[in-house]
């Protein structure tokens, strides 16, 4: 969570930073981006300061996890300014991935501790989501900063590269491709 909440406080600075300027629609990006960060980092701090042994404790961590459900939602609605589109090409994608898992994890969680238990394996399922959504903000905050992501699962694809389609003949060749209709 601390390497989350770093890269998250360093987004923002980047944001801060990159974000003056005379292009409103960048400032709008801006100033949406910022608060996406700050309220995140508010949320994952009402998180982490949840007493575990408190009465409480499950439902208030239910009712954070569906205030960043929220919070993730309004993050999918973020469009990046078209002038932009080329150098933040992957955050809306990662956003709307984002968005999706947080729903979901929210779901889980209240689902795994329904009826006053909880479900293990549900339990599994509402954290990796919970991971996914929070793996695709750092991404986010990574692309905003003008780096790439580095992680085993995200290839990179440059103009300059061909894909291999395993030695064979392109699935659909132009002369041969199926017509639209």
């Amino acid at each position: 969570m601390k390497k989350i909440s770093g890269m998250i406080l360093v987004g923002m600075l980047t944001l801060l930073l990159a974000g003056c300027g005379e292009d409103e629609s960048l400032t709008v990006f801006h100033d949406q981006m910022d608060g996406f960060y700050e309220s995140l980092s508010a949320s994952v701090g009402i998180l982490e300061n949840i007493d575990p042994s408190s009465d409480t404790a499950v439902d208030e961590m239910l009712s954070e996890l569906d205030q960043m459900s929220v919070l993730f939602t309004d993050l999918d609605g973020i469009e990046v300014p078209p002038k932009y589109q080329e150098q933040f090409e992957n955050i809306e994608e990662f956003a709307e991935e984002a968005s999706s898992y947080m729903t979901e994890a929210a779901a889980l969680y209240r689902e795994a501790y329904a009826e006053g238990g909880y479900d293990d394996v549900i339990g599994e399922a509402a954290r990796e989501n919970y991971r996914r959504a929070m793996k695709r903000v750092n991404y986010i905050a990574i692309l905003l900063q003008g780096r790439l992501p580095e992680d085993e699962n995200i290839v990179i694809v440059t103009e300059e590269e061909t894909v291999d389609w395993g030695g064979g003949e392109e699935p659909f060749p132009q002369e041969s491709a199926p017509a639209e209709e």
